[in-house]
Formats: structure tokens, C-alpha cells, sequence
């Protein structure tokens, strides 16, 4: 040990006369190895300290400390605990009233008094080599001493000595590990609280009809649910044959709150389908675990394929209940919706996962007296493939019925007592109900079946469903932290009510519009980093999901302000809003098309990652965007999102119908940029565009504005041909055939509902036509060329080309179009 600096070991000089035991330890001159110090050197020292009349005073200088973490002049008359009469000593008369000591100063004495006491031990851990040659060992707890390495011997440790030492600084070791993971867990505790604060402060803002702003839905039915928490009730001993006697003398007016009503019903050998063969079930399964069940995890997939395995081995359907064939026949039927299509297979094609679809829905007829949770599964595949497959009707009513089955299973609160997974599969198709509601309600425009207060049961939790088995979740260490696209989904839609409740007014003001675009723009804190729109780094595909499902309700939003109703600004405000917004989107499909960093070449190409992530949802954001940049001139933008859709491609039938409409916009915007009216700036004030632009806005009577002053029951002829064409057709006496074009026939006539679908390969043809004409219009010589940004088309509008040169340009354009088609 080294030895202390002589300024901080200077004896007292009132203290030479008084006896060993009332100097401190490590005072003397001596070695300081000579002596074994107590365990807790300052334990009376504390307790003097806590007499009465005994005060501290000010702290010492730091410059004067010892060693031994207390001062050498204050602590000079301080008494040893270890005296020779084992009792408390006295203190000596000619010592100070009090004992300048802190207790900061104190614990930090105890630390390095305890750390010294075991280096001043006489018999430090040594191996048994160092102990019979009497040389020093520095042998660690993971590596074997000098001597030992030297000699080529084993270090080892056999003295009893040694192992009762070696044990003590195994103590110290997991003492100070504990200590430093409890620390650790305090400090997340304390962010994962702040972070929970900030988002309920974040998600307090919600839009009402009558109020500018109020509380956010899943902020109000959180409080209400924290005011309304329910008590557990005490059991009640002695109540089986009350019980017994409730269950027998309630038939017929309600059932007991049972986890199982009834028995499954077994299907007839009669009415048992064809098992599909084992490796299409492999394929469709395949598709499913890689689609739907990524967006939606409403079965325990471990369970499920057990029970599957089951069912091959035996090579039959018979022996599972009548419930269960349904769920298989959905899964089936779902797998399907993902599936690109398949030309070494024509009945695949042609079938869809249609015929599953039947067979699935027929397990529900009858329909059952008495519904389990499996019932409520099929009815949300049932509804899920019904929608996708644009049969809307039948999908909402699915969906309706399944959440009326999951609220009467009690799915919507928690309840005690349920097995591990039986309770997190509860929460995930609850949650997976509530996510289909938000979004199948705000698309169309129809009020939303689950309310916000009934939704009492908690989050599901993020990790796989193949880490969560009936003991809890095992995970292993070192994944992914970060909540899943299903978790952040539901995170991202709770804000859907009150955009739907802003929506009800014609009119939105201003406050409550900011408010709801600042929710939703506070949803991307849910995710990671680099899913902010400013991030400019690679961006896998399936991000896109809960992406989409911010932007989606982001341009609802902002579409409402188009109306003619609005006035002028607000008008213009709402369309540049709206354009930022699919503007956003271009990016994010940008971003998917970089070169991954650090990886080589991924094992599916992103054609087919993007097939994994097709639904209706982004095939409609996506349509809306692409009418909003044409509209404003970007066709760079447009262009990517329609890569994206052409990706996509007829895996949804309404993405094809989407392509056909926004052909049909091109067609009369190729008009009016040939005519001369087709700048941005004039394009704002076409309301004949704006129309066609506003899509699915005129889908209902309540906001739409095309069909006021009509009956909308019958066809209107005052929008069949539009004014700029006729006058287009004027202008132009010999170009008669591009009028017999079907994309220039009544929009309205059923030729044109009905023509064949030439693929996106024509829309990108017709977008890089308009890129081309645009590029003539900038005039030469007025300044560096640049590309105008979309919220700055005064430049293109003072641009213009030479008439004689457009004409040209023009014909030979437009002839080349018939001759493609």
C-alpha cells in the first residue's frame, strides 16, 4: 500500500498523550497493515452525531481530506469502535463539542474505508502456489496469477481462507451488479413514465362538431377508465350451490359469465370439405404469416399449426369442431389476398381464395346460440377478405357482427384469472376489431361502431407470437425493442375518431384543423428515427403500413377544405396541404427504392415485398395522391407513387379500378395542357378538374358537391362533356379519331366503366408525355433552369410555348396515343 501524503496523517498535538484506541485508524506512523479496522469505522461516530447538543459545522476544505475520506484536523479525537472494553467510549474532555462530519462525507468514508480494510488485511487471497513460495498473487477472478502462468502450474484456491475471501468479493461483486441494474431500472421507470406523460399531453387535443378542440378520445376514455377502474371483488366461500343453482334456474333468460358456454359442435363426416393439399396450405400459409397476420395477429400461430399438423397427419377433417374448419377456411382464404397471381395455376386465378371464402362463411350458418372466441376470429378474416376483395357491403357487415360477438365475449375489458396466451389473443383481436373499425369508418365516411370509452382493455404486447407460450414471454436477448406495425397501428388510429368527428362539419375550423394535424403528426414519435418525413435514409417497405395510415388520415383531413363551400384562401390552403402531404408519400417510396446499407442483395425482390403490404387502404391514399400531383404539375412525384401502384398491381381489384380512373384524368388533362389552360394556377380555379380530382369526395350526398341540384338517381348529362373538350375539338377539325378513344367517351356511359384495363404501363407512359411537354414551356435564356416546386407555380404559368410549335408538338402526340392503343 502506498503511503499517504504526510499533510494528511499529522497527528493533533493534544492527541500524543491519549491512549491507541482513541486514534482514528490509519493516524499513526505505523504501518498501516499492523491493524484490522472494524467493519463500520464511523458507526459511533454517527451516533455521537445524532446526540443531543451536538451540531455539525460547515464542510472542511477539500484539500484537506485524508485518505481515508474525512478530514485529519476534525477527525484527529475521534473515537475507535474496536476498544478494548467492547463498550462505548468516553469522550475525551479536551476533544470539541461536536464532530465535524456530513453525511455525504460519511458514506463516502464507509466506501473507502471498507475498500482499504480489505487491502490492509495481512492475509490477502492467494493461490496455493503464491501461498507456499510467500510471493505475492495477483490472480483475478478470471484469470490465473504471474507466478502460476509462469511456472506452467494451475491456479487454484483450496485454502479455507482463501474461499471465504474469494466468496466475500463474490458478495461485493453481485451487491454492486444489483445495485447497478436497480439504478438502471429506476432510470428507465423514470423515462418510460416521462415519455407516457408527454404522448397523454400530446393526445389531449380532439376535434368536436361544436368545439374548436376537446380531449382526445384515448385520452378522455383513459381517465374515465382510471376514475372507473373496477374493485375486485372478495371470493365468496361457501357459494358452489349458489352458483350450481344460478346456472340451472337462468336458462332461458341469460348465461353465466363462463370462459366456455357450450361444447364445440363436431361437423358430420357429410358435410366436411376438402382438405386442400398440404403444400398449398404450406404456400397460402406462407403468404398469410408474410401479410395479413404482420398487420393483423389475431391467432396464435403456434397453436394454429399444431393443430394443422394434427389434421395432415390424420389426413382429415373429422374430429374438429365445426368452429374450427371455418377459422381453417379463412386463414386459407385471407392467405390468398397477397397472393401474386399465379400463371402455372388458371383455377387459382380464376378462384381467388373465393371458394374458401364461401366455405368459411358458411361455418357461421346457422348462426351460432352460443359464439366463442373462435367465432369472433372467423368473423374478422370474413370481414377482412370481404373488404379487400371490394365486396364493402358484405365486409362492414361482417365487421359489425364480429364486434357485437367480441363485446359480448367481454373482449373490450380485462378480465382476472386467464391463461397467458388465451389473454394476450383476447387483447390482439380486440385491438385488431378496433384498427379495422377506425379504418374501414373513415374511408367510406360512416360512423365508427366502437366507441371510445369501451375500449378497457389493455395494449397487446409487441413481441412475436411464437416468443409468447403459456409460462410467458421468452424472448431472446438482444432483438428489436421497438413496438411492432400492429402496436403502432393501433397507437396511430386511436387520433381516427376525432378526425371522423371534425369531418361532420362542412366547414372545419381552422383551430380544431390544426389541432387534429398536429395529433397526427405526433404519431410519428411512435416510431423509429428514421421514419420521419425529413429523414432521407433507406426505408424497408414494410414501414410503409403505419406510414400510410398517418398520411391517409392526414389527406382526409385536409381534402374537406376543397369544397366550394369553403372560401378562395381556404380553398387554395387546403389543396397545398394536401399536395405537402402526397408530396410525403412520394418520398417515403422513394426512400424504399435505395440500396439497403450493409446488406448485399435481399432474398425477395421489392415487387414482392410490396405485394406483402397491398391493401385497399394504400391503394386508395396512393390514387388520391397521384390526382392531387398531377393536378399541381409534379409528375416526378406521381410517378413514384404510381411505381408503387403499379408494384401493387391486380392483387387488389380496386388498384386496377383506381388505374382506370386516373387514366380517364390524364386524358382530360392532356386537354387541358394543349389548350393552353393547363397550368397549375389555372387548374386551381377548373372546377370541371377539381371534381374529377376530389375522387371518392362526391362517394356520398352529405359533403359531395357534384351532385347538388340533381337527382342523383339518375345519370347527369350536364358534366358528360366537359366545355374545354368540346372547344379542344373545335380548335383541332381533323383530329378526329382521338374522340373515338374510349378514355374520351362519356364518363359516365358504361363502355367506359367497363373498357379493358391496359396496366400502369400507360400511365406512366401518358405522365412522361406530360414531364416532356412541360419541359418546352420553359422559356430559354430567362435564368438558370430549374424545376419549379409545386407551391410556386406563378413561374410556370408565365411561361409559355410558341403556339405554332404546341400545335405540332400536339398532333404527333396525340396521334401517337391512338396508335398505341
Amino acid at each position: 500500500m502506498d503511503t499517504p501524503a504526510s499533510g494528511s496523517y499529522q497527528r493533533h498535538p493534544e492527541s500524543s498523550v491519549t491512549s491507541s484506541h482513541t486514534s482514528p485508524p490509519g493516524s499513526t506512523g505505523g504501518s498501516p497493515r499492523g491493524m484490522i479496522p472494524p467493519p463500520n469505522p464511523f458507526g459511533v461516530v454517527a451516533s455521537a452525531a445524532r446526540a443531543p447538543g451536538l451540531q455539525a459545522p460547515p464542510l472542511p476544505p477539500v484539500g484537506s481530506r485524508s485518505p481515508g475520506g474525512y478530514n485529519s484536523a476534525s477527525y484527529s479525537h475521534s473515537t475507535s469502535p474496536s476498544t478494548t472494553s467492547g463498550g462505548m467510549p468516553d469522550v475525551q474532555g479536551n476533544e470539541p463539542p461536536y464532530v465535524s462530519i456530513s453525511p455525504t462525507q460519511m458514506s463516502t468514508a464507509a466506501m473507502n474505508n471498507q475498500k482499504r480494510a480489505y487491502r490492509q488485511r495481512r492475509k490477502d487471497p492467494s493461490c496455493d502456489a503464491c501461498r507456499e513460495r510467500k510471493v505475492k498473487c495477483d490472480a483475478t477472478e478470471t484469470t490465473a496469477c504471474t507466478e502460476c502462468s509462469s511456472r506452467n502450474h494451475k491456479c487454484q484456491f483450496t485454502k479455507e481462507t482463501n474461499r471465504r475471501m474469494s466468496s466475500i468479493k463474490q458478495v461485493q461483486d453481485l451487491q454492486s451488479q444489483i445495485a447497478d441494474l436497480s439504478q438502471e431500472n429506476r432510470e428507465l421507470a423514470q423515462v418510460n413514465s416521462n415519455l407516457r406523460k408527454r404522448l397523454n399531453d400530446r393526445d389531449r387535443m380532439d376535434v368536436d362538431r361544436g368545439q374548436n378542440m376537446s380531449l382526445a378520445p384515448e385520452r378522455l376514455a383513459s381517465s374515465q377508465t382510471r376514475q372507473s377502474r373496477r374493485v375486485p371483488v372478495r371470493p365468496m366461500g361457501g357459494f358452489d350451490g349458489v352458483r350450481k343453482n344460478i346456472e340451472i334456474h337462468s336458462k332461458g333468460i341469460f348465461s353465466p359469465p363462463t370462459q366456455q358456454r357450450d361444447v364445440p359442435t363436431m361437423a358430420q363426416a357429410a358435410d366436411l370439405p376438402e382438405l386442400p393439399l398440404r403444400a398449398d396450405f404450406a404456400h397460402i400459409s406462407r403468404s398469410y404469416l408474410d401479410s395479413i397476420h404482420e398487420a393483423y395477429p389475431v391467432l396464435h400461430w403456434p397453436t394454429f399449426q399444431s393443430e394443422v399438423d394434427d389434421v395432415y397427419t390424420r389426413r382429415e377433417l373429422q374430429g374438429m369442431s365445426h368452429a374450427w374448419i371455418g377459422l381453417f377456411f379463412a386463414v386459407l382464404a385471407c392467405g390468398h389476398l397477397n397472393m401474386p397471381p399465379n400463371t402455372s395455376s388458371p383455377s387459382r386465378v380464376a378462384d381467388n381464395g373465393r371458394r374458401f371464402y364461401d366455405i368459411a362463411a358458411r361455418s357461421m350458418t346457422p348462426w351460432p346460440h352460443n359464439t366463442t372466441i373462435v367465432h369472433a376470429q372467423i368473423l374478422f378474416l370474413l370481414s377482412l377478405y370481404a373488404s379487400e376483395s371490394n365486396l364493402k357491403s358484405s365486409g362492414t357487415m361482417w365487421l359489425a357482427s364480429g364486434i357485437r360477438v367480441a363485446q359480448c365475449l367481454g373482449l373490450n375489458s380485462e378480465v382476472e384469472a386467464q391463461p397467458f396466451v388465451e389473454a394476450e389473443m383476447r387483447r390482439r383481436l380486440w385491438w385488431a376489431f378496433y384498427v379495422r373499425d377506425r379504418i374501414t369508418s373513415l374511408g367510406i365516411n360512416s360512423p365508427m361502431t366502437i366507441n371510445e370509452d369501451d375500449c378497457d382493455s389493455a395494449l397487446p404486447s409487441s413481441v412475436e407470437d411464437r416468443y409468447i407460450q403459456p409460462e410467458g414471454i421468452f424472448r431472446p436477448r438482444g432483438n428489436d425493442t421497438h413496438s411492432s406495425c400492429f402496436v403502432a397501428t393501433i397507437r396511430i388510429t386511436r387520433p381516427y375518431a376525432g378526425v371522423y368527428s371534425a369531418l361532420k362539419s362542412s366547414i372545419v375550423p381552422r383551430e380544431a384543423l390544426q389541432g387534429c394535424e398536429e395529433q397526427l403528426r405526433s404519431k410519428f414519435t411512435l416510431l423509429p428515427p428514421i421514419h420521419t418525413p425529413d429523414s432521407d435514409v433507406y426505408l424497408e417497405p414494410a414501414a410503409l403500413t403505419p406510414i400510410f395510415a398517418i398520411q391517409f388520415a392526414r389527406l382526409t383531413l385536409f381534402r374537406r377544405g376543397i369544397s366550394p363551400v369553403c372560401q378562395p384562401p381556404d380553398r387554395s390552403a387546403a389543396l397545398g396541404s394536401c399536395i405537402a402531404v402526397a408530396q410525403e408519400t412520394a418520398k417515403y417510396i422513394s426512400r424504399t427504392l435505395l440500396a439497403p446499407p450493409g446488406k448485399s442483395e435481399s432474398e425477395k425482390s421489392w415487387q414482392t415485398r410490396v405485394a406483402h403490404l397491398a391493401s385497399n387502404m394504400i391503394c386508395i391514399h396512393l390514387w388520391r395522391c397521384i390526382l392531387l400531383l398531377c393536378l399541381r404539375g409534379d409528375y416526378e412525384a406521381a410517378l413514384m407513387c404510381v411505381h408503387l401502384s403499379a408494384g401493387i398491381g391486380d392483387i387488389r381489384k380496386i388498384n386496377s379500378a383506381c388505374g382506370k380512373n386516373i387514366v380517364f384524368f390524364l386524358d382530360r388533362l392532356i386537354d387541358r395542357v394543349r389548350s393552353g389552360n393547363g397550368s397549375p394556377r389555372q387548374l386551381e380555379h377548373d372546377e370541371e378538374m377539381l371534381a374529377y380530382m376530389s375522387a371518392d369526395l362526391q362517394s356520398s350526398l352529405e359533403h359531395s358537391w357534384v351532385w347538388a341540384g340533381t337527382d342523383y338517381t339518375s345519370s347527369p348529362s350536364s358534366t358528360s362533356t366537359g366545355r374545354p373538350l368540346s372547344t379542344h375539338q373545335s380548335h383541332h377539325p381533323a383530329d378526329t379519331m382521338s374522340g373515338t378513344l374510349p378514355i374520351r367517351s362519356n364518363p359516365n356511359s358504361p363502355e367506359n366503366v367497363t373498357q379493358e384495363w391496359d396496366g400502369w404501363a400507360r400511365v406512366e407512359y401518358m405522365l412522361r408525355q406530360l414531364r416532356e411537354e412541360q419541359r418546352p414551356m420553359m422559356t430559354p435564356g430567362s435564368g438558370p433552369t430549374y424545376y419549379p416546386p409545386p407551391h410556386n407555380p406563378v413561374k410556370r404559368v408565365q411561361l409559355a410555348p410558341d403556339t405554332a410549335t404546341s400545335k405540332s408538338v400536339s398532333n404527333a402526340s396525340r396521334i401517337s396515343i391512338a396508335n398505341i392503343i
